[in-house]
Parts: structure tokens; C-alpha cells; sequence
């Protein structure tokens, strides 16, 4: 990808937010680092990093949207990180997988110093790898807190939260967690990269070309041998690009126009009716 071809999406709140959370992040214990299970590695956002070693915070790495993934390959780089001394967990927000857990490991980051106060979390990570749908998962797993009407609002679309917040997710231990925007690395110079974080939701479809994602998608799915993608639409062959595919179920549903189909196939791979499936290798650890 040349320079005229970077992805850049980093609209202002983003780079007023990540102001924010460098004034902030004194005031907090632990960081939570959110990424999608389906690309777990294109969602790591390095300025994170970048912030959390300059201020030598520790964190937990959470790969959401694990029922969405192929979480064989999940667990073999929650493996890997493990053995080098990185804590990290696989959730699914949406069927409440692995929060207590999740919890259960913030404990072990108790200090003194936060007894009275409570402890600070705060949560980082890309747009729409789900951080709203764990706080108000995770704000139900206490009772008292499970009456109270949802504070962190959760919808398919990226950039929901738009300012830093604190929201109280537990009351023993007493912890708060702050809210923070999804926030995209500025400039995006892997097309891979770009198509990977265009399927998942991370950067807006008008952003990446939706022709080219799907025949990315298509391209990977045939690499790792999936055929409930093509079957779930009636198909009897597997297609060969993004193209051949998208005419087919325009086809077999009647679309009345391309984008439509296009739109159709998308919305069903990123909810996982399309399969399971990790657009990242293991390999890219190395």
C-alpha cells in the first residue's frame, strides 16, 4: 500500500479523547485492553502500549467476541502470552462468557492504596470490539447494580462513547471502571490491516471499500476451508471471489441491487452467521 492508499480515520474526538486518558491515567490501577477475538492482533492499538509502559501500568488483555471466533487459535495465543507473562482472557460480552473470571483477575491487582477509594479500571481499545457491552455485562454480574438502568450505551456501529467516563462495576471489591472512546491508530499502512479491521466493524464501510473486503473475506474463508458460509445461503459451490459470491445469493434472495447483497453478507459475518472465524494467524506473534 502506498502512501496514497493509507487508511486514515481519526476523527477529532479520538485524538481529544486520547488527550483525556493521558491526564487521566494516574488516577487509575489497570488497564483493560479490549480487542476483537477475530483479529487479535490488527486491534491492538500500540499508542496504548506506548502510554501504559511510560506510566508502568499493568494490564489484561481481553479478546472479545469469542463465540465469534475460531477459538482454537484464541487459545493457543492466550497460551503463548501467557508463558511470556501477559494476563490475558477471552470473553464473549454478549453471551456473558468468562466476566466473572474477568473480575476475579482484577481482584488479583488490589492495592492499599485504593481501599477506600476503590479500584480504577480503565478500558481502551479500537472502535466497536465491544467496550460498552462489557461494562453493562459487567455491572450485572452485582446485583444491586444489576437493577440500574444500563450507563454504557452499546450499538453495531463504532465511535458510541465519544468522552472519557468513570462507571462503577462492582461494589466488593469496590471497583470503577473509566470509559473510554474507541480509538483507531492514525494511520493504517497494511491494506490487510485495513480490510481486516473494515469486516469486523472497527472502521466505518465507507472508510474501506466493501467490494474489496468481501473479496478478502471470501479469499480467507476458502483458505481455511469453510463451507458454512456459501451452504447457509443455498449455495452448492464454493466460490472462488467476492464477485462470484456476492451474485450468487443476489441471485438466490432477489436483491434489487449489488450493495445490498454486499450489505447482507457483511452484517451476516460479523454477527457469525457466516462461521467461525480468525482473519489473524498464530504466526503473527513471531
Amino acid at each position: 500500500m502506498n502512501n496514497s492508499d493509507k487508511i486514515s480515520w481519526y476523527p477529532g474526538h479520538m485524538k481529544r479523547a486520547m488527550e483525556h486518558l493521558e491526564k487521566r491515567i494516574t488516577d487509575v490501577q489497570l488497564f483493560l485492553e479490549l480487542r476483537d477475538a477475530r483479529v487479535p492482533f490488527s486491534s491492538k492499538n500500540y499508542h496504548f502500549d506506548n502510554l501504559m509502559q511510560a506510566h508502568n501500568k499493568e494490564k489484561i488483555i481481553i479478546f472479545n467476541k469469542f463465540d465469534l471466533c475460531n477459538q482454537d487459535i484464541t487459545n493457543k495465543i492466550i497460551e503463548k502470552y501467557k508463558k511470556v507473562g501477559i494476563q490475558c482472557i477471552a470473553t464473549s460480552a454478549r453471551e456473558r462468557l468468562n466476566l466473572r473470571e474477568l473480575i476475579m483477575m482484577t481482584n488479583t491487582y488490589k492495592s492499599a492504596k485504593f481501599a477506600t477509594v476503590g479500584m480504577w479500571l480503565m478500558i481502551c481499545g479500537m472502535p466497536n470490539v465491544g467496550k460498552s457491552t462489557i461494562i453493562n455485562q459487567l455491572r450485572q454480574t452485582t446485583p444491586k447494580l444489576n437493577k440500574r438502568k444500563a450507563l454504557a450505551k452499546s450499538t453495531a456501529s463504532p465511535c458510541t462513547t465519544k468522552n472519557v467516563a468513570g462507571i462503577k462495576i462492582c461494589d466488593e471489591p469496590l471497583a470503577y471502571l473509566v470509559d473510554t472512546p474507541g480509538v483507531m491508530i492514525p494511520n493504517i499502512t497494511e491494506e490487510e490491516q485495513g480490510l481486516k479491521l473494515g469486516l469486523v466493524g472497527c472502521i466505518k464501510d465507507k472508510i474501506v471499500t466493501k467490494e474489496r473486503m468481501l473479496d478478502y473475506l471470501v479469499r480467507e474463508m476458502n483458505q481455511q476451508q469453510m463451507e458454512k458460509y456459501y451452504k447457509i445461503y443455498g449455495l452448492n459451490q464454493r466460490p472462488k471471489t467476492g464477485g462470484e459470491y456476492m451474485l450468487a445469493v443476489r441471485e438466490r434472495y432477489n436483491h434489487y441491487n449489488y450493495e445490498t447483497t454486499i450489505d447482507f453478507i457483511l452484517n451476516g459475518f460479523r454477527i457469525g452467521k457466516l462461521g467461525n472465524i480468525t482473519l489473524d494467524s498464530v504466526e503473527l506473534l513471531n
